[in-house]
């Protein structure tokens, strides 16, 4: 009986440890996509040369088109709002603010802003913030910063 009262009080305190583990399961997939979505912008941003780039996503799975944004390094304060689902896939629509995401397949935000305010010629500091879920409010987002110096 006692062996038994103590398997049932172990089980009890482990049995509350599950809901912790899945959110934070959860919450580091969310990081990680949040991520991989910073690295696949800033890659395209360094693809091509000048101060005028273009941020291609797609195709999108609704009209198999490729969504082309385009991005200058060289104006200071320039910003691009852009929504994704949950595989980190970019969505059609591009949005006019981080609170303007009306997709419901979006789940991640993306805002890109650039600084040409370095103290370096030709160079600017590009930031992209990804926040989720899309559904919340925006106070109520998680929100991953990452940021990238890129010359032009």
């Amino acid at each position: 009986m006692l062996a038994l009262g103590v398997i049932a009080f172990a089980l009890v305190g482990i049995m509350g440890l599950f809901p912790v583990a899945m959110r934070s399961a959860q919450e580091s997939q969310r990081e990680t996509r949040a991520t991989l979505i910073a690295q696949q912008i800033f890659s395209d941003l360094r693809v091509a040369s000048g101060t005028n780039r273009m941020y291609v996503r797609g195709p999108s799975p609704t009209n198999s088109s490729w969504i082309v944004t385009n991005f200058s390094l060289a104006t200071d304060s320039n910003t691009a709002f852009l929504a994704y689902d949950q595989t980190g896939s970019g969505l059609t629509n591009n949005l006019n603010s981080a609170n303007s995401a009306t997709n419901p397949a979006a789940i991640f935000l993306a805002t890109i802003t650039v600084d040409t305010n370095t103290g370096t010629a030709n160079l600017s500091r590009v930031q992209a913030t990804i926040e989720a879920p899309a559904a919340a409010p925006s106070a109520n987002r998680t929100k991953y910063t990452f940021v990238t110096l890129m010359n032009y």
